[in-house]
Formats: C-alpha cells, structure tokens, sequence
C-alpha cells in the first residue's frame, strides 16, 4: 500500500507542476509584453519610397542595399510592414509613415512586357527606358473619400497617367 500512494503523490506532483507551468506560460504570453517589445525592438520589415528617380531600365537597381524593388504583392498590406524614413522619401504629415500620393515603380509579377495597363506593363521586366514602352507605378491613395478598388488602399497609375519606360520616378524598395 505504501508504494501505491508513493506512485500517486507522485503523479499528483507531476499533474500540478504541469498545470502550474502552463498557467505561468499563459500568464507570461498574456498578461506581459513580447521580450521584442520589452526590448524596444521592430521586428517588422522595412519598405520605403526611394529619393532618387530612376527611368524604367535603372529602377530594379534603386534599392539600397538589403533591399530590393517591391512586387506589389510584397507590400499590399503595409500594417505588417515599417516604413523606412530613413531612407525613403518622407513629406510634411508623414511623421512615421510612407507618404501618399506619390507615384513610384512596382514590380509587377507579370513577364517582361512593354504593352497593357497596370499590372502588365514592365518596361521589359524594368530593361527598357524607351519612350514607347510603358511600367507600371502605384501610389498609396490621397483622397479617403474616394471608392475603394481593386487593390486599396494603393492606387495604380493609369490611362494618361501610366508611365512610359523614360519617366522619372521613384522606386517602392522592401527588405530582403
């Protein structure tokens, strides 16, 4: 009988050790904050908006370096992602974030084409700085009032406002 309780004791023990440990865990995931926040440290990704201005043939090689020229993919969602201002361009209201309403070149995922709207054009797959070839460029939208579409909140720059591969614009950077 003595080794009987013996055994249970300890398998009591064991029970509540295990229980206390995961509650000490949920208490620690809860109730204090991550070591990253703690420590003061971002662990988001960067993006930005680079200063310089490179035609359609120079835009894949704008980025810094440990970064490179975004697929709009990369970047849709910028809630994951910190906006360099170190780096990038920044105007009067940006504070911390990417500013609006600036036209920059986007990777677009398609294959290398000079024709069609946003989304197909490339400048070559970003090898063509000719006037008759077109790239795509987005720009986070500036007016809130307007409907939402297709790929909110960026906006693409299209009809007239699509570039040709000559155009001098900005390049959307993400890190690696």
């Amino acid at each position: 009988m003595k080794s009987f309780g013996k055994r249970y004791l300890l398998l009591e023990t064991t029970r509540l050790l295990v229980l206390a440990g995961f509650l000490v865990s949920l208490g620690l995931t809860i109730g204090i904050p991550s070591l990253a926040d703690a420590l003061g440290l971002d662990l988001r990704g960067k993006f930005y908006l680079t200063v310089s201005t490179p035609d359609g043939a120079g835009a894949d090689t704008a980025c810094a370096k440990g970064f490179h020229m975004a697929s709009l993919y990369e970047i849709f969602d910028t809630s994951n992602l910190k906006y360099d201002n170190n780096r990038g361009q920044t105007f009067g209201d940006t504070r911390e974030g990417p500013p609006s309403g600036v036209n920059g070149w986007i990777r677009t995922g398609f294959s290398s084409n000079t024709t069609g709207g946003p989304g197909l054009a490339n400048c070559a797959a970003w090898a063509s700085a000719l006037a008759t070839d077109l790239g795509t460029a987005v720009r986070l939208r500036e007016e809130w009032d307007a409907p939402a579409g297709l790929i909110s909140p960026w906006k693409a720059a299209e009809g007239l406002e699509q570039p040709t591969c000559d155009d001098l614009l900005p390049v959307r950077c993400v890190q690696y």
